[in-house]
């Protein structure tokens, strides 16, 4: 019975040690937490590079400006979203942030009718909505002087 109690607490520190040694996944593994819409809208294209070769996750907010259609078939559904955000310097000046939210894909149809119903659901994104963007950046464009992020949208929802 001793023998059987000391084998016993002599394995409890080897067991304890394969439970701590096994690799947790961090959440900073697939998800860069420390860009925001104003962090974006500040990088150059060599930082902007740097984000869409680590293919992490971004997460961003803000107010939906424009919608724009650049495909809608039987077959696919590709809608390019301009995303602003901003915030007040003093009492006189505002910045403002914005990037490109990519939509691609049948299964966003639903959620971006071709046409705005009567009464808009929680379920349909319209202009002028504040949404929540979790996706990953896969490009940059110039327009009107100014650089851009587009982002391909994995995951989006309205926000109050």
């Amino acid at each position: 019975m001793k023998r059987i109690i000391s084998s016993f607490i002599i394995l409890i520190p080897f067991a304890l040690s394969f439970l701590t040694a096994q690799t947790t996944n961090d959440l900073s593994d697939f998800l860069n937490p420390d860009i925001s819409l104003e962090v974006l809208s500040r990088l150059k294209p060599s930082e902007l590079d740097e984000i869409i070769n680590s293919e992490k996750f971004i997460v961003i907010n803000g107010t939906v400006s424009s919608i724009m259609e650049i495909e809608r078939s039987d077959n696919d559904l590709i809608l390019d979203l301009h995303v602003v955000n901003g915030k007040w310097i003093g009492l006189d000046k505002v910045e403002n942030y914005s990037c490109i939210v990519n939509i691609n894909g049948k299964e966003w149809e639903s959620r971006f009718p071709g046409r705005t119903p009567r009464v808009v659901s929680d379920e349909i994104f319209v202009q002028n909505d504040r949404i929540l963007v979790i996706g990953k950046l896969s490009s940059y464009v110039m327009e009107q002087g100014v650089l851009k992020a587009v982002i391909d949208a994995d995951y989006l929802r309205k926000i109050q």
